[in-house]
């Protein structure tokens, strides 16, 4: 099956479908596997290729098609088995009811050929073949969000392409007029999840075209509170990556994100946070964006606050007093900045004290790995029933800050 020619035709013909057939109801072990390699080889051709995987997304869910490709054998175990992952929910009944559907359509286009033997065949309109998971599933990029926020930790088969649909996702519902909160909440989790068990994903965010519409967001739904709290969050984990923090300087981002501080009280202490990782990283733009949003003055006033409506106000604080220092050591606005702070009564009592034993590891930290991992999860977990522990966080100051040059 190397030429493009053979692969278009015997797709035409109906090819992919036998071969299906046999990959799900044959009892030879054997024959299973080398239908699952000859399904592969068609699936890379170049020109017909893409068709080809499109066709066998039609019947089986998208990791199907990837095991084909990286290990045949694999493939027939995952068929057989029962899984719940962030990449595959099968069960004895999800496979009956594929392998019924899949020869019921063999059969059906058997029978035509046997009557016309030029008949093509034609891909089945019904879109509920490949459903497999329950209809309250959201489902992104072909990750089940619900399974991947419980288990972070599972090595995805594309991260990349991943990343990409759930920030279009979160981007699609914050822009709702009336967002469905609860899809917005768990589109939001599965992100920040994302990037924290995978930090150098970040990096790739900014030529995605996304922090702007993200800052855009505080500003336009000042008003809808779900909205405010997930766009902070989601710049809060960008706020890890140098590569977001440099992209961030070069759009309006300070003063939406003072704008959705003072829209969300409950949230100043991860707005806070996130002032800080980004002051920390001496980009002299975000500095300048924060004399034009007269932040400083705002910072000080939360200072002489009480803050009641966080859970800790002095790590809060801490944060406060950790990125007006930041901003102060700017070259540029450094001055400016100092020029503020030397009026304030307030500052006076905060400036000298040592607050980094009021900073601890934030509630959102964990599940960190070294980079991108190279081997899917699909390949390495096998049968399971119930989802496999994540690994605890690690304890740091800020476990998500990456200090590194980029």
């Amino acid at each position: 099956m190397h030429t493009t020619r053979i692969v278009k035709e015997a797709l035409n013909k109906g090819a992919v479908l036998y071969l299906l057939d046999l990959f799900c109801n044959s009892s030879v072990p054997a024959v299973r596997e080398k239908t699952a390699e000859l399904l592969a080889r068609m699936g890379a051709d170049k020109l017909v290729g893409p068709k080809v995987r499109l066709t066998l997304g039609r019947f089986l869910p998208a990791v199907f098609a990837d095991a084909m490709r990286d290990s045949p054998q694999t493939c027939v175990h995952m068929f057989e088995g029962k899984h719940e992952n962030p990449e595959l929910i099968w069960d004895v009944n999800t496979r009956s009811r594929v392998s019924n559907n899949i020869a019921d359509l063999r059969e059906e286009h058997f029978v035509m050929q046997k009557h016309n033997p030029q008949v093509n065949w034609k891909v089945p309109d019904d879109t509920s073949l490949a459903v497999t998971a329950s209809p309250g599933e959201l489902v992104v990029g072909g990750v089940y969000l619900r399974l991947f926020v419980a288990n972070p930790g599972w090595v995805l088969r594309k991260p990349k392409e991943f990343l990409a649909e759930l920030m279009d996702t979160c981007l699609m519902l914050m822009k709702k007029d009336k967002p469905d909160v609860e899809l917005l909440e768990t589109a939001t989790s599965a992100l920040v999840c994302l990037l924290q068990a995978q930090p150098s994903l970040a990096d790739q965010v900014p030529s995605l075209g996304h922090i702007p519409q993200l800052c855009k967001q505080m500003v336009i739904h000042r008003q809808q509170g779900a909205i405010i709290k997930a766009a902070i969050l989601v710049l809060h984990q960008l706020a890890t990556s140098e590569v977001c923090i440099l992209a961030m300087g070069h759009t309006d981002c300070i003063s939406p994100l003072k704008q959705a501080m003072q829209a969300r009280r409950d949230m100043i202490g991860v707005a806070c946070e996130a002032l800080n990782r980004l002051f920390s990283a001496n980009q002299d733009q975000l500095i300048r964006q924060a004399l034009e949003a007269d932040l400083v003055p705002y910072l000080l006033g939360l200072l002489e606050g009480r803050l009641e409506a966080l859970e800790n106000p002095a790590m809060t604080k801490a944060q406060i007093v950790k990125a007006l220092k930041a901003m102060s050591r700017s070259l540029l606005h450094g001055d400016k900045v100092a020029a503020i702070l030397d009026k304030s009564s307030v500052w006076s009592e905060y400036k000298d004290q040592r607050h980094d034993l009021f900073i601890t590891a934030t509630p959102t930290a964990g599940y960190l790995t070294a980079g991108t991992p190279a081997t899917a999860g699909y390949l390495t977990q096998g049968t399971t029933q119930t989802i496999p522990d994540a690994p605890p966080p690690m304890d740091k100051e800020d476990p998500l800050a990456r200090t590194e040059p980029i």
